[in-house]
């Protein structure tokens, strides 16, 4: 009995790719990135009429006169075609192996086929057992305590515990497996096609509001509540190895908290009854807490129905009774519109600010905006960035950084090698300089509104430090996520942490990279800009090229570009603004490449962020 749980994906970005990143699934075909040329293949819809590609792989018993060799090359084909399918790679082991064979979603996941080694014969008589082991690059592993880890050896691709192990035997003259792996040997195209993205969602560290943690989920499970349960457990019992809950996100479900029964989906309606500890809370403290709950909830599960109904709305339940919220006529059935208040914020703005060759610091509401001057900031600035709240500007210039209140001076802070900046919502400024990072962190005296620069630790999921060199990065719209350059090829994605768990302070704060990554397949990542709270927009050249790249690791999109632009900023629902030769200023209000020109000239303009 498969377990309907799913795992996430952890690993280094030095890895090669798991397929998962930039897929495109246009044209009939899907294009896989592997550390060399790209890979198309024919490929059908989905089961359920999903946009997921899924290849007609249908699984072959053994036949009779087969070899070690051959029975577990079948098995490992039959064992890798989830739902239904996966019965018959049982018709490969013995009686005994066949009981001791419950995988769950634990799996192995090599670049290309495993490759099945040749039988080691043993025992009396002739050739009656025989060992065979499993070979391959190995990309990542799918533990069975619900997240994936990468192999301690991933640089070389090695197994830190050893290769996988088959123990084969003669039943009535045919070879069967007596002792299979318990975890599912998958190649990167496989892992692709079981595996659909999906989001959970976490509060930042205030509780104020949602991030969206994405996580795969098994295309094949055999009832759309197995999706539903599985995305309740993980939301009450998130994975210590997961990026973002180690300290950048929190969840408002108390600790040991359980499910009573399974969750059901009737007319789009997902119910969920709750138990353990948070049933025994006194009526005020739950009449706080399950709002948030209830919004975790909705936001999790609304549009997961899995080939079946979407999750419309959901009804919360506390130890069996049925919870509404205060002023909502008593009705449990709670809508998305419901939790609006925790909407993941989207950094949504159609103010922008530019630097005019006169030194003036302008803002415009829109390209077509009357630009309107906030104050005289002077000239020979590179970059600029504006607080969301509107209330502080940063300049660089010749690598030196300048920081001020919007309509006040700017002072000179005390570095250089300065290449980037961004700030997230509590004013606090991030920076790139000299190959590094460092926060300013905002909470200081009025006559100096960011303190010392901290620098700032950033790792892998395995605890390994990068040490860069990072050239550029750009806080999210939450402040909890950071989307980085590294070396100018590869574009990662990051969780803020600080060691006190909570919002960054005068502490040492760590950037804990997610699995998802990009690697530029030619030239250099030069400019970044978050684009909603989903997706990040890239400028590389040469070219230039400009694409738009979920932080699931979901499929990329191209957006034309024209000749020698240097710079872009987004916003979400609003113009892509980019720079071009002599300060000229183009918008794409639709992201298809549909230039026009913004009137004036303007140094890196930029939405709040």
């Amino acid at each position: 009995m498969v377990s309907p749980r799913w795992r996430r994906l952890l690993r280094r970005p030095h890895v090669a790719a798991l397929g998962l990143l930039l897929a495109a699934s246009l044209a009939g075909c899907v294009s896989v990135p592997s550390g060399g040329p790209v890979v198309s293949v024919p490929i059908t819809q989905g089961p359920g009429g999903q946009n997921q590609p899924y290849p007609q792989a249908i699984a072959q018993p053994p036949r009779t006169g087969w070899q070690p060799e051959d029975i577990v090359a079948g098995f490992l084909a039959a064992a890798a075609s989830l739902g239904a399918q996966q019965q018959i790679a049982r018709d490969y082991l013995t009686s005994a192996g066949n009981r001791a064979w419950t995988p769950g979603w634990s799996a192995i996941v090599y670049g290309s086929e495993p490759t099945v080694a040749r039988p080691v014969y043993t025992g009396t008589g002739s050739k009656e057992q025989a060992t065979i082991t499993i070979g391959g690059s190995v990309q990542a592993t799918l533990s069975g305590n619900g997240s994936y880890a990468v192999p301690s050896a991933s640089a070389t691709g090695e197994m830190a515990g050893g290769p996988p192990t088959f123990t084969l035997r003669k039943v009535d003259g045919q070879w069967r497996i007596s002792h299979a792996p318990q975890d599912l040997l998958l190649t990167s195209y496989q892992f692709q096609y079981d595996y659909q993205l999906r989001n959970l969602y976490f509060f930042d560290p205030t509780t104020s509001y949602l991030v969206p943690d994405p996580v795969y989920v098994p295309l094949e499970a055999t009832a759309a509540s197995q999706i539903l349960n599985g995305l309740v457990d993980d939301l009450i019992h998130p994975p210590a190895g997961d990026w973002l809950t180690r300290g950048a996100t929190r969840t408002a479900f108390p600790k040991n908290t359980t499910t009573i029964g399974d969750v059901t989906l009737s007319g789009g309606t997902a119910a969920v009854n709750l138990g353990g500890p948070i049933a025994k809370l006194p009526e005020g403290t739950l009449n706080q807490l399950l709002p948030q709950v209830s919004a975790q909830l909705l936001w999790t599960l609304t549009g997961s129905g899995q080939n079946g109904p979407a999750v419309q709305s959901v009804e919360l339940s506390v130890g069996g009774k049925p919870w509404s919220p205060l002023n909502s006529d008593l009705n449990p059935v709670q809508e998305l519109h419901q939790s609006a208040k925790y909407s993941p914020p989207t950094g949504a703005s159609s103010l922008f600010y530019y630097v005019n060759s006169a030194g003036n610091l302008l803002s415009s509401d829109g390209p077509e905006g009357k630009p309107q001057k906030i104050a005289h900031v002077g000239t020979g600035y590179s970059q600029i960035a504006v607080s969301p709240d509107g209330d502080y500007i940063a300049a660089l210039s010749n690598g030196s950084l300048f920081i001020g209140p919007i309509a006040g001076p700017l002072v000179r802070r005390a570095g250089s090698g300065y290449t980037s900046i961004s700030w997230d919502p509590d004013d606090n400024l991030w920076a790139t300089t000299g190959g590094q990072i460092v926060m300013l962190h905002g909470a200081a005296p009025s006559n100096q509104p960011q303190g010392k620069p901290v620098p700032v630790t950033v790792t892998y999921l395995d605890g390994a430090v990068n040490a860069g060199p990072f050239t550029a990065l750009r806080v999210a719209p939450d402040g909890v996520r950071v989307a980085i350059i590294v070396g100018g090829t590869a574009l990662n994605f990051g969780a803020i942490v600080s060691q006190a768990g909570g919002r960054p302070g005068q502490a040492s704060v760590d950037i804990v990279l997610s699995p998802f990554s990009v690697s530029a397949s030619s030239g250099t990542f030069t400019s970044v800009t978050w684009y909603g709270p989903d997706n990040v927009i890239a400028l590389r050249d040469p070219g230039p090229v400009i694409t738009e790249y979920p932080v699931d690791g979901g499929s990329s999109t191209s957006i034309p570009a024209q000749p020698r632009m240097s710079w872009i900023t987004a916003s979400l629902n609003n113009a892509l603004i980019a720079g071009l030769p002599g300060g000229a200023m183009a918008a794409d209000a639709s992201l298809s490449g549909s230039w026009m020109p913004i009137g004036g000239t303007g140094v890196s303009a930029v939405y709040p962020g």
